[in-house]
């Protein structure tokens, strides 16, 4: 056993045992630290606010860098619970569903529900409960640290959730997932790599985007819905939204085009739960350095 992986491991049971209400307060302390001191969470952060919203005063988008900080963080502090605290998970009201009717009812075709998010809120939180309610297949990129891998792994198929690569092998055991009336969720705003994919508009900026989903309801005719988590304030819990059905099989571009573009809208109602510290606009032909 490495000492990564027991560090690691009993972090996260520190993180477990810690009330929820009070890693909102180390939340609090963790963005304030990462606000004042200079460090490349922030900039990148900081950075993409700028890219996405030229019209924001400097006021503006200062108090989205800070909401912004403050998310990022509880992402990090909730690790624990979304990993191993599934007593608090199912308690009554700490997890709010909006509209996952829609899902059941394109669940009973058994065509497949192919279901889409950005990194908005805490995307665990979809994975827990899409485990629990679910027959659900999620392509994942593996961490470079093999012991936090072996930890998120192990939770994640604890929670009921078929974890597959991001390769060949993995599109094929989606496929057959969508084809068995199953379902295949994907956080498809992460950007591939240089030469895979298309280049579409994310909040006016070229920005190169997964051609996967369209794809993949191409091949298999099934129900496409985006799906969102929302932190609500003061240690409450979470929402979860899920949108109706949407066609994104289209032309390539054009089903690329409307990915985005849901990701604008939900994004657009808590843009500071966005996991802005992420590259997004990496890999492009634009002069926007990091």
């Amino acid at each position: 056993m490495s000492l990564s992986f027991v560090f690691y491991s009993l972090l996260l049971k520190i993180l477990e045992i810690t009330p929820y209400k009070v890693l909102f307060l180390l939340g609090t302390w963790l963005s304030f630290t990462l606000y004042v001191i200079p460090n490349n969470h922030k900039n990148i952060t900081l950075a993409n606010l700028r890219h996405v919203f030229p019209t924001k005063n400097k006021k503006e988008i200062g108090l989205l860098l800070k909401e912004s900080l403050f998310h990022s963080s509880m992402a990090f502090l909730e690790s624990g619970l979304v990993w191993g605290n599934k007593l608090l998970m199912n308690k009554n009201n700490f997890i709010e569903l909006v509209n996952f009717q829609s899902v059941e009812r394109s669940l009973e075709s058994r065509q497949g529900v192919l279901l889409f998010t950005p990194h908005l809120g805490n995307i665990e939180v979809l994975i827990n409960h899409l485990g629990a309610t679910t027959n659900c297949t999620v392509p994942y990129t593996k961490p470079k640290n093999k012991s936090l891998d072996k930890i998120m792994k192990a939770s994640r198929n604890r929670a009921g959730v078929s974890m597959v690569d991001t390769n060949v092998s993995g599109i094929k055991q989606m496929l057959l997932a969508l084809k068995e009336g199953n379902v295949v969720a994907i956080a498809s705003d992460q950007v591939p790599k240089k030469g895979a994919g298309l280049l579409s508009k994310f909040f006016n900026q070229d920005c190169l985007s997964m051609t996967l989903l369209t794809k993949l309801q191409q091949k298999t005719d099934c129900s496409a819905h985006l799906m969102y988590c929302e932190r609500k304030l003061n240690g409450e819990g979470f929402i979860i939204h899920f949108g109706n059905k949407i066609d994104l099989s289209e032309d390539i571009q054009e089903g690329v085009d409307k990915m985005n573009c849901e990701f604008e809208k939900c994004i657009m109602k808590i843009p500071g739960q966005y996991s802005w510290e992420y590259k997004k606009f990496k890999n492009t032909e634009s002069r926007y350095i990091y």
